[in-house]
């Protein structure tokens, strides 16, 4: 039986925090099941019993630490989310970094290999899309890295100019997500995710040159 889709308000906080080793490690145990069941393409049959046998610990092991599987998930989303904290921030700090086109290039590219290179966290953020509590915390997240992009581009940085800032910003982290999405549906097939990839670089690329791209100069009196 799996664990029912969530209808109203659910916990996904974490119920414990220990201090302890044996603690920590049987929390990492039951997030690494997990995980590993994500990357075998379980998706929306993984429950807590079937994480638990995966970690070889009781369900009541799980139940301890985590109130539901949709908080193991969420669990899972945070890890995503500071790396890809880390990548954007990296990029967009570098002080020798100018050209906007390079540094989206940089960031999608160091996103792609993040999830290529972590499996689980492009079936654990595919899930926001069919589970409501997940999507609630993904669209948490989009807000706010528009906001982050929004807030530069207020200050005038990347040359951003005659826009709205929030909605460009907005639209930016939405399209690089739904394209995010497809190449993950592809990563069977190297080569399509390849394709895909290019395409929503050039899509992204001139969805925003308009905005980031120097103003014409005016022509001389």
């Amino acid at each position: 039986m799996t664990d029912p889709a969530p209808t109203e308000t659910i916990d996904l906080e974490r119920r414990a925090r220990p201090r302890q080793k044996r603690s920590q490690d049987r929390i990492a145990a039951i997030i690494a099941a997990t995980k590993r069941l994500l990357e075998r393409g379980e998706g929306d049959a993984i429950t807590t019993s079937t994480v638990a046998a995966e970690a070889g610990v009781p369900v009541s092991s799980v139940y301890r630490y985590f109130p539901n599987i949709y908080s193991i998930h969420r669990s899972i989303l945070e890890e995503f989310k500071a790396e890809t904290d880390r990548i954007v921030m990296t990029i967009l700090d570098d002080p020798d970094e100018q050209d906007w086109a390079q540094s989206l290039s940089g960031m999608m590219l160091g996103l792609r290999r993040l999830l290529a290179g972590n499996p689980s966290y492009g079936a654990v953020f595919r899930l926001t899309l069919t589970t409501h509590e997940l999507r609630t915390v993904r669209e948490a997240w989009n807000l706010r890295l528009a906001s982050m992009l929004a807030d530069r581009w207020r200050q005038g940085l990347d040359g951003f100019h005659g826009g709205d800032p929030d909605v460009v910003a907005r639209m930016t982290v939405e399209i690089y997500c739904a394209a995010e999405i497809l190449i993950f549906e592809t990563r069977d097939r190297p080569a399509d995710g390849e394709v895909y990839f290019n395409e929503a670089l050039m899509a992204l690329q001139r969805y925003l040159a308009p905005y980031l791209a120097p103003e014409p100069a005016s022509d001389p009196d």
